[in-house]
């Protein structure tokens, strides 16, 4: 599902029924705030989420740590909420099998650069039910504006 990042706090509804989210663009900035947002909101349910950060080279290179990450229960909280940054079409073979054994308290929030439109990342976000996609782009002269007004 495809949400305009002006439309994340309008919907927060999303954040209870999905687990999966990518951030991508070049607006390092939005794509910080809305990470925020997305953790704000999950630790509201439960305050005692624990956050984790990943890059995908990590993921990639040991991909057992990604798994127990994701898969063994945690001392402290029972929700997690894992960030994985520089995120490419490498790493949907793996997403794709953590999304068919959906993990019901683990949250995954990917970042990416730019993507193409025929990115397999980028499509895999696009098409399924239980995930969120949210393009970050600059903002243009007609946005910045709006916002003055």
């Amino acid at each position: 599902m495809i949400i305009k990042s002006y439309e994340v706090k309008k919907n927060k509804s999303n954040f209870q029924k999905n687990n999966f989210f990518l951030l991508y663009g070049e607006n390092l900035g939005l794509k910080k705030d809305i990470k925020d947002f997305i953790t704000t909101e999950i630790k509201q349910q439960n305050n005692s989420a624990e956050t984790l950060s990943l890059y995908e080279s990590e993921v990639l290179d040991n991909e057992d740590i990604f798994f127990n990450l994701i898969y063994s229960g945690s001392l402290f909280s029972k929700t997690k909420i894992i960030t994985i940054y520089e995120t490419s079409d490498k790493i949907v073979k793996k997403l794709n099998d953590t999304y068919n054994k959906y993990p019901e308290d683990v949250f995954l929030i990917f970042f990416s650069d730019i993507l193409e439109k025929k990115s397999k990342l980028r499509n895999f976000f696009e098409k399924n039910t239980k995930t969120v996609c949210v393009p970050c782009y600059l903002d243009s002269e007609i946005d910045l504006e709006k916002i003055a007004q």
